[in-house]
C-alpha cells in the first residue's frame, strides 16, 4: 500500500477529466446551503410579522366567524415559523442567533398589511392578496430546493403549503359572509384588496430568493391612510346579546348553582372566554417583538386554546338551540386591561387561569355525574389545557419581568391583576347589573323550556 503522503501528491496531479463532474443544470443544486438558510430567514421573518398583525386585528374584530377564525391560523403561523426558525439554526450550526437585520425592508414591507381600514378589510387583504402570495412562494422554494439533502424543509414547508391553502379557503369564505352581514364595509374591503394587490405587484417573488438584502420602494404612507392601532375593548358582533357582564356572578360572586343552571353558566362562561383569546393576541402585540422567539409559540398557543373554550361554549348553545341573539357576550376582563402596562395584561389572564382552575377538574366529575357528557368532556380538555396556561403565565412574566429590569415580583404582578379588575367591575352600574339579571332570566327559561321538550320526547 502506497504512503498517504505518496497518495495525496498524485490526487492532486489528476487530470480534471478524471474526475465525475455534476451538470451545472443539475436540479438538486439549485440552492446551496447558505442560500438557503437566508431565505428561511425572510420566511421566518414574514411569518412572525404575520402572527403579530392577526392577533392585532383580533380584538378590535367584531364579525364572529373571523374572530373564531383568527387565533387558529395565528397559530398555525406560528408552528411553522418555529420551524422556520430551527431549520435556519440548523444550517447555520453552531449560530444560535437569528437577527432581523438586512430583512428590516421585506418585514416592513408586509407591516403595511394590517394598516386596513377595518377588520373585513384585513381580512380580505389576507384572504384573496396576502395569503395567496405566500403559497406562491413557498411552492417555487420546493421546487428549487433539494428533496434529498434539504429534505427536513421539504416536509415541514409540505404541511405548511397544506395549510396555507385551507386558510386561504376558509379566509374567502368567511371574508364573504363578513360582507354580507356587514354591507356597509364590503366596497371599503374591496377597495382595500385591490390596494394590497397593487402594492404587492412591486415584490418580485424574486427578490425573495436572491442573495442580497432586499429594498422596499414602494410608497411609505399607508395605503388606507391610518396606521393600524390595536383596540383596547373587544369589539362584538351585533348579532349577539351585548352585556357590560354576561351573567350575575361576573359583577357580584355568587353561588355558580347546581344542574341546568351550573349547565347554562359553564357554556356562557365558556363562550365569553373569548376575552382569554383576545388578551393573549395582546400580549403576543404588545410584547411579542422584544420577547425571546419561544413566547411567540406559547403565546399563540394560549391564544389559539382560549378561542377553543370559546367554541365549546359556543357549540353546546347551539346545539341546545339557543339562537345568537339569544347569547350573550361582554368584554370587561379583556377591557379591564385598556389602560395597563402590557405585563400587567398579561397578569390579567395569568391571574384568571390560576384562580379558577380548581372548579375545571370539579365541574368535569359534575357533569358527568348529570349524564351531560358533552359539557363534562369540553370542561375535561379545558382542565388540561389550563394546567399548561398556568405554566405559560408563570413562566412569562417571571422571564420579562426580568428582562424589562422591573422591580416588581410575580405576585405583585397577579395583584395588580386583580385590582384592575375588581376595578373594572366596580364601574357597573345598577342599570348594567339589572340588564344581567333580565339575561339570567331569559337564559334559564329558555333553558327550562329545552329540559321539558326533551323530556318530552
Amino acid at each position: 500500500m502506497q504512503p498517504v503522503s505518496l497518495w495525496l501528491t498524485n490526487r492532486r496531479t489528476q487530470p480534471p477529466d478524471m474526475v465525475i463532474t455534476t451538470p451545472p443544470a443539475n436540479p438538486r443544486t439549485q440552492l446551496t446551503v447558505t442560500q438557503s438558510a437566508v431565505i428561511l430567514k425572510r420566511f421566518f421573518f414574514l411569518e412572525r410579522e404575520l402572527i403579530y398583525l392577526k392577533a392585532g386585528w383580533l380584538p378590535g374584530t367584531s364579525h364572529w366567524e373571523s374572530k373564531l377564525l383568527l387565533p387558529e391560523i395565528a397559530w398555525e403561523s406560528s408552528l411553522l415559523a418555529k420551524e422556520l426558525r430551527q431549520r435556519v439554526l440548523e444550517l447555520r450550526y453552531p449560530e444560535r442567533r437569528i437577527a432581523i437585520e438586512g430583512e428590516e425592508p421585506l418585514v416592513a414591507f408586509f407591516r403595511r398589511c394590517g394598516d386596513a381600514p377595518t377588520a373585513v378589510a384585513f381580512l380580505t387583504g389576507l384572504a384573496f392578496v396576502v395569503k395567496p402570495r405566500i403559497l406562491e412562494i413557498y411552492r417555487l422554494y420546493r421546487s428549487l430546493s433539494d428533496q434529498l439533502d434539504d429534505g427536513p424543509t421539504q416536509r415541514f414547508l409540505c404541511h405548511g403549503i397544506s395549510d396555507l391553502e385551507r386558510q386561504i379557503a376558509r379566509l374567502q369564505l368567511t371574508t364573504r359572509t363578513a360582507m354580507d352581514s356587514m354591507p356597509e364595509q364590503a366596497d371599503g374591503a374591496r377597495q382595500w384588496e385591490r390596494a394590497l394587490a397593487a402594492l404587492f405587484s412591486q415584490l418580485p417573488i424574486d427578490a425573495l430568493f436572491s442573495d442580497e438584502p432586499m429594498t422596499d420602494n414602494s410608497e411609505a404612507s399607508p395605503l388606507s391612510g391610518r396606521l393600524f392601532a390595536m383596540a383596547r375593548i373587544g369589539a362584538r358582533d351585533p348579532r349577539f346579546q351585548r352585556a357590560a357582564f354576561a351573567w350575575p356572578d361576573r359583577h357580584t360572586p355568587s353561588d355558580p348553582g347546581q344542574g341546568l343552571q351550573l349547565q347554562a353558566r359553564q357554556a356562557v362562561h365558556h363562550i365569553n372566554e373569548v376575552w382569554a383569546a383576545e388578551m393573549a393576541a395582546a400580549c403576543i402585540w404588545d410584547l411579542g417583538p422584544t420577547a425571546p422567539h419561544e413566547f411567540l409559540d406559547d403565546a399563540a398557543r394560549w391564544c389559539y386554546d382560549e378561542i377553543r373554550h370559546c367554541r365549546m361554549g359556543y357549540e353546546r348553545l347551539k346545539e341546545w338551540g339557543f339562537a345568537d341573539h339569544e347569547i350573550p357576550l361582554d368584554s370587561f376582563s379583556y377591557d379591564s386591561g385598556q389602560f395597563l402596562d402590557p405585563l400587567t395584561r398579561l397578569g390579567i389572564i395569568f391571574y384568571f387561569e390560576a384562580t379558577y382552575i380548581h372548579t375545571k377538574k370539579e365541574r368535569t366529575l359534575i357533569f358527568a355525574e348529570l349524564g351531560d357528557r358533552l359539557s363534562s368532556h369540553d370542561m375535561d380538555f379545558d382542565w388540561a389545557d389550563e394546567l399548561i396556561h398556568t405554566y405559560y403565565g408563570k413562566r412569562w412574566l417571571e422571564e420579562l419581568l426580568k428582562q424589562h429590569g422591573s422591580r416588581r415580583k410575580l405576585s405583585d404582578v397577579k395583584e395588580d391583576a386583580k385590582a384592575a379588575v375588581i376595578a373594572k367591575i366596580a364601574e357597573a352600574s345598577e342599570q348594567e347589573k339589572l340588564l344581567t339579571k333580565e339575561i339570567f332570566d331569559r337564559v334559564m327559561k329558555k333553558m327550562m323550556t329545552i329540559q321539558e321538550s326533551t323530556l318530552a320526547e
